[in-house]
C-alpha cells in the first residue's frame, strides 16, 4: 500500500495576497477578500481594471469600428451616460469627446478623398462688384427714400404742393 501524500503549503503563505510582481515576488500584506484571495491594494486595482473594461466595452461597442457617423453618435451617447452616473472623469470625457469630434471630420475628408468625380474648375467667373467708396449710412438713407418716393435728395428745399 502507498502512503496518502497531501500538498501543503508553508504557514506563511496562508493568510496573504496572491498577487505577485513582474519579478515573480509576491505581495505579503494580509488578505482582505476571501474571494479574491487578493489585499486591498490589489483588490481595488482589479476593480478598477474591471470597471475600466467595462466602460471601454461601452463606449466601443460591438463594432469597435468608427466609420460611420451613427457608430461615433452611439459613442458620444454611452459617453454621455457614463458621465452623468458619473463613472468617467470629466476632463476624460472631454478629450474624448473632441475625439470624436476628430473622427467625425476626418470621415467628411475621406469621403471626399474617395470620392472619384472630377472637381469642377471655373476660369471665366465673373469677380464680384464693389463700390468705389463706401457710403455713409445717413446719405444711403437719402438715396433709399428718394427712390421710394421719387424726390431728389439734393435739393435744398422741397417743391411747394400745387
Amino acid at each position: 500500500m502507498t502512503p496518502n501524500v497531501v500538498a501543503t503549503t508553508p504557514n506563511s503563505s496562508l493568510g496573504h495576497c496572491t498577487h505577485r510582481t513582474p519579478s515573480g515576488r509576491r505581495c505579503r500584506l494580509p488578505v482582505s477578500d476571501p474571494a479574491s484571495q487578493l489585499c486591498s491594494r490589489h483588490a481595488a486595482r482589479r476593480n478598477k481594471e474591471q470597471i475600466t473594461a467595462a466602460q471601454a466595452a461601452a463606449l466601443i461597442g460591438e463594432s469597435g469600428e468608427f466609420r460611420s457617423p451613427v457608430e461615433i453618435n452611439r459613442s458620444l451617447g454611452e459617453l454621455y451616460k457614463l458621465l452623468a452616473r458619473d463613472e468617467i472623469a470629466p476632463r476624460r470625457a472631454a478629450v474624448m469627446a473632441y475625439t470624436c469630434s476628430l473622427l467625425l471630420r476626418s470621415l467628411v475628408a475621406i469621403e471626399r478623398e474617395l470620392d472619384d468625380t472630377p472637381q469642377r474648375i471655373i476660369i471665366d467667373m465673373p469677380g464680384p462688384t464693389r463700390d468705389d467708396e463706401p457710403m455713409d449710412p445717413e446719405r444711403a438713407m437719402y438715396q433709399r427714400a428718394a427712390k421710394l418716393y421719387g424726390k431728389d435728395p439734393h435739393r435744398a428745399s422741397p417743391e411747394p404742393p400745387r
